[in-house]
């Protein structure tokens, strides 16, 4: 995982990083950090950039339909 760009913090924001790559390929844009009233981190994510091959793996599995969920009771 690697931090791309950040700024500082604005208003509750703990942290705010523009750009963080989780994966390669995989990119989320606008985190925000917070912390919540049991002391612990929050992360909300604005959006997500995918590279071509990223893309080209998620819309196989997507488009093949192997689905797997648990059935809730």
């Amino acid at each position: 995982m690697k931090l791309l760009e950040r700024h500082h913090p604005l208003g509750a924001d703990i942290a705010l990083a523009d750009v963080v790559e989780v994966c390669e390929g995989v990119k989320l844009f606008g985190v925000r950090i917070v912390r919540a009233a049991d002391g612990t981190h929050r992360a909300y994510a604005r959006g997500a950039a995918f590279s071509p091959a990223m893309v080209k793996s998620i819309s196989s599995l997507v488009l093949k339909g192997d689905c797997r969920h648990e059935q809730r009771a």
